[in-house]
């Protein structure tokens, strides 16, 4: 009986601190939201595309923080920091699978590899899926995304880079006689020196598997942090997208603006699992939209999609649920 009453009383707590906290919540929200609505002006955004623009009022959830208004981006090497030695101990080239940030975050830390072995860098091979070929052949082209004339000037200091392996290197990766390592995105330093850098040293050239947003772990030792600032110089400076695309983000941002109020922009990207959702199948040809299809009627067992399995994908285009193609 004893217990029992114990647990009526925890019980009754539980209720009465749930209703606090319940009461609590609304009298924050009643009170915050109304800051949340008024607007002060003056402000300037930064977006994606390098455009700094007035906005004609922002609301405080996006107000800038005081103390760290004073700090600004410097990923300039800072000590002694000597160019790259034109002996390398050898060529590393690299396919990269993933999404755009993922794409990012795995060149970063694709070229600290490449200074930390003293190794010439190949321009590393894009694709978005490791299941297939990606939507668009051209999509494993570095310079259908990013602008290669940049890349390569931006980091002419940090480290050799060429456009394709030599001639004999290059036929003894057709014939796949070339060593492949597949590091994972958390993979130390040490693994480099001590695992890839011999093999490097008697093959001259290996080959790098990158599918989970990077192969590099994030927090480095202190005596490697001109390596961080490397991979900083790699994302901010290095890997800008090329003139055409930099175009058309800069009229998708004019309209946007157009209006005079922020914006917040989602793009789901050429991913299968959003194409199957969205019902984007029909847009494609062959085997991406047997793909599709296939992904689709998966979703539809699983009760994720509750629609039937073919739907007209251009009718879903028109209202915004399926992307804009690559070539668009």
């Amino acid at each position: 009986m004893i217990f029992r009453s114990k647990i009526k009383w925890a019980a009754l707590g539980g209720l009465i601190l749930s209703i606090v906290s319940l009461g609590v919540h609304l009298i924050l929200a009643k009170y915050s939201t109304v800051d949340l609505v008024h607007y002060s002006a003056g402000t300037i955004f930064s977006d994606d595309l390098g455009v700094n623009f007035p906005v004609l009022g922002y609301k405080k959830l996006w107000k800038n923080v005081k103390f760290l208004e004073s700090l600004q981006p410097y990923s300039n090497p800072r000590a002694s920091y000597p160019e790259p030695s034109v002996r390398s101990n050898g060529f590393i080239y690299a396919k990269i699978y993933g999404g755009f940030e993922k794409i990012r975050n795995s060149i970063a830390d694709l070229v600290a590899v490449s200074r930390l072995l003293n190794a010439t860098l190949v321009i590393p091979e894009i694709q978005e899926s490791l299941q297939s070929k990606g939507i668009s052949s051209k999509y494993a082209s570095f310079s259908y995304i990013y602008n290669e004339e940049q890349f390569l000037a931006a980091l002419k200091n940090d480290v050799i880079i060429v456009k394709t392996l030599p001639p004999k290197l290059k036929e003894a990766r057709k014939q796949k006689q070339i060593p492949i390592f597949k590091p994972a995105r958390t993979t130390s330093p040490s693994y480099y020196t001590t695992q890839v850098l011999p093999v490097l040293q008697k093959a001259k050239v290996v080959g790098l598997v990158i599918s989970d947003g990077g192969c590099l772990q994030d927090a480095l030792l202190p005596s490697l942090a001109e390596y961080q600032r490397l991979r900083c110089r790699v994302a901010y400076h290095a890997l800008h997208f090329r003139a055409e695309i930099l175009a058309l983000g800069h009229e998708i941002v004019k309209r946007l603006r157009a209006s005079g109020q922020p914006y917040l922009v989602y793009h789901p990207g050429l991913v299968r699992d959003a194409l199957a959702y969205n019902g984007c199948a029909e847009l494609f040809q062959d085997i991406h939209t047997e793909l599709i299809q296939y992904r689709r009627g998966q979703m539809i067992r699983q009760r994720i999609v509750r629609e039937d399995l073919s739907v007209d994908s251009h009718a879903r285009k028109i209202n915004g649920s399926c992307p804009l193609m690559p070539e668009e």
